[in-house]
């Protein structure tokens, strides 16, 4: 796949400087709302041509809880670059009773400045689904799943969502208006759970655990949902063919980065690898010379990644085994597929499937070339973020 040097349309894109002046704009509209339909048919998909509409829902924060979040961050972007995707919005989960961290805006308005799109960030509810649902209270703990709603119903065309992280914003804006997801929804990528655990009573995966109940309401959600566990065991961190797992060595990728990308990368790991705190804002970040200690420390460390394939597939993007970017329909030898399943079970943390070629809207995540696949998706990786300048 060819891929262009170019942004998005005027309408989308922005100058440097104007985007310093815009770098705190939030969509946080406060739209009524109405009553929760049920899963009729699939939404209808982009016309040729046109680009999927893209939110990304993320555990974003600074000090970041894994940096995987930065990186799947840095991939919506450069495919919105490259006119692959129009990026809508970023949700970001609010923070958990026991963390003292914060949503990270810094990194969505680094993002936003090296690729010169204007995206405005989300704030979810700290609130559970199945405590809210219950006492469906405090108007402001759905600012930002309103905001979402909101985005999707005056959109063009159906919206494509990436979930990693928890699920509950997702489950608390399809309790607010199924007609909605059913209609303006192109499908929700599942960034959560085990495919196949060892035992009945293994661990669950950790965005599983965010909100349980909302990891389960999002196999009866009225859209396409494609799943895409994480491991097929948590206890198991290696490649598996029902899991999206796969690790590299950032030393591996880094380098072949702009300088600017790099200082992105540089700004989320500073605290923890050079006991720096806030000693630069988030643009005197992304400017500043680079710091060769810090950069050296930072090819030493491994990255686990789980999410990068759903992003591709979104974009309409396939992976041969040596990581080359190929439409879809033109991948001869893909290191990835989604099967249709059925799901059996959705009462607990291990959702129990079937693959079933006649089943409507329910997808997972399949890896069909196990001894290539961490190999393809690195090399694909890297081949996307190299176009952010």
């Amino acid at each position: 796949m060819a891929f262009r040097k170019s942004l998005f349309p005027a309408r989308h894109a922005v100058s440097r400087r104007s985007f310093v002046t815009a770098a705190a704009s939030f969509l946080l509209a406060g739209p009524t709302t109405s009553p929760g339909g049920q899963r009729e048919q699939e939404a209808s998909k982009p016309p040729a041509g046109e680009r999927p509409l893209l939110v990304v829902a993320t555990d974003l924060y600074r000090p970041h809880d894994d940096p995987d979040d930065h990186w799947d961050l840095a991939t919506a972007y450069a495919l919105a670059q490259q006119n692959l995707v129009e990026l809508l919005a970023v949700l970001i989960d609010y923070p958990r009773p026991d963390s003292l961290k914060d949503p990270d805006i810094e990194a969505v308005a680094q993002l936003n400045y090296l690729t010169g799109l204007l995206v405005p960030v989300l704030v979810g509810s700290g609130r559970p689904f199945k405590e809210w649902r219950e006492n469906p209270s405090d108007s402001r703990a759905l600012w930002g799943v309103q905001a979402l709603l909101e985005l999707m119903r005056n959109a063009p065309r159906p919206v494509v969502i990436s979930v990693a992280g928890t699920c509950r914003n997702i489950a608390m804006a399809a309790h607010l208006d199924g007609e909605t997801f059913r209609k303006k929804c192109a499908g929700v990528y599942v960034n959560a759970g085990t495919s196949r655990p060892l035992t009945e009573n293994a661990p669950l995966e950790w965005n599983v655990t965010l909100d349980l109940e909302a990891y389960q309401a999002m196999f009866a959600l009225p859209c396409p949902v494609y799943w895409m566990p994480c491991f097929e065991d948590v206890r198991r961190f290696e490649v598996s063919e029902y899991a999206t797992y796969y690790r590299f060595r950032q030393g591996e990728v880094l380098p072949e980065l702009s300088a600017g990308l790099r200082n992105f990368f540089a700004h989320v790991f500073r605290r923890e690898l050079s006991g720096q705190h806030a000693s630069l804002g988030w643009l005197q970040a992304l400017l500043a010379p680079e710091d060769p200690e810090l950069v050296a420390r930072m090819n030493t460390m491994d990255r686990n990644m789980w999410c990068t394939a759903g992003f591709l597939h979104a974009a309409g993007i396939s992976v041969d085994g040596e990581g080359q970017l190929q439409p879809l329909q033109e991948t001869a030898h893909p290191v990835f597929k989604f099967e249709k399943i059925r799901v059996i079970d959705r009462q607990s943390g291990h959702i129990r499937w079937v693959t079933d070629e006649a089943a409507a809207d329910r997808y997972i995540f399949r890896v069909l070339n196990k001894e290539r696949y961490g190999y393809a998706m690195t090399q694909a990786l890297k081949r996307l973020l190299r176009t952010i300048s």
